[in-house]
């Protein structure tokens, strides 16, 4: 799963690379790249720890019945960006995560796929489909570049495929029945999986 990501990143990092050297003349580069969110989130070691006890505590919530979790932005920037310095195949760095207007907004440095860095920008959508947390890649942008809409589409199932494999790979195994975003949060409601119950 990571080669199949890290291969759509290359992608598109070189289709970035090749608008950018067709931009050069008119001097589109000095405009290249998604700028980075009006406020910024601190990682924190604490706001990760926050969000794994979170985790904790709604899988032994599942076990007895119906759970709900609620994460921040803190929590969930601070969660994925102390994970990505862990893994040394990830080519995005600085990650940044924000919740609202109904949609997941995500901010980070495309770095280590081409000859300079790139902010990158990601709009998601998150649904309940068939008991899973579905999410589905609506917007992305690195500035004045647009990221194709099959790439898009490449990307939302690549992140699909990994949660529905986490979940596989899951001791307690639920199912999820409601994914609300509100502004600065993000709710996730589930229930035991009937295997849980058996």
């Amino acid at each position: 799963m990571k080669h199949t990501t890290r291969r759509l990143v290359h992608l598109a990092g070189l289709a970035i690379v090749l608008l950018s050297l067709a931009c050069a003349p008119c001097s589109c580069l000095s405009h290249l790249g998604a700028s980075p969110p009006a406020e910024r989130i601190e990682v924190s070691q604490e706001a990760a720890q926050r969000l794994e006890d979170k985790l904790r505590e709604a899988l032994s919530q599942a076990e007895a019945g119906e759970f709900t979790i609620t994460a921040t932005d803190e929590e969930v920037t601070s969660f994925i960006a102390l994970q990505m310095e862990k893994s040394s195949d990830t080519p995005m760095r600085d990650v940044q995560v924000h919740f609202g207007d109904g949609r997941i907004h995500v901010w980070a440095i495309l770095a280590d796929v081409m000859p300079f860095d790139v902010g990158v920008s990601l709009v998601a959508t998150a649904t309940v489909v068939d008991d899973q947390l579905q999410v589905d890649i609506v917007e992305s942008s690195a500035g004045v570049i647009p990221i194709p809409r099959s790439l898009l589409d490449s990307l939302s199932r690549v992140a699909n495929e990994t949660i529905a494999e986490a979940q596989m790979k899951a001791e307690n195994k639920v199912q999820i029945t409601e994914v609300t975003i509100g502004d600065g949060e993000i709710i996730v409601s589930g229930k035991p999986s009937p295997t849980l119950l058996e």
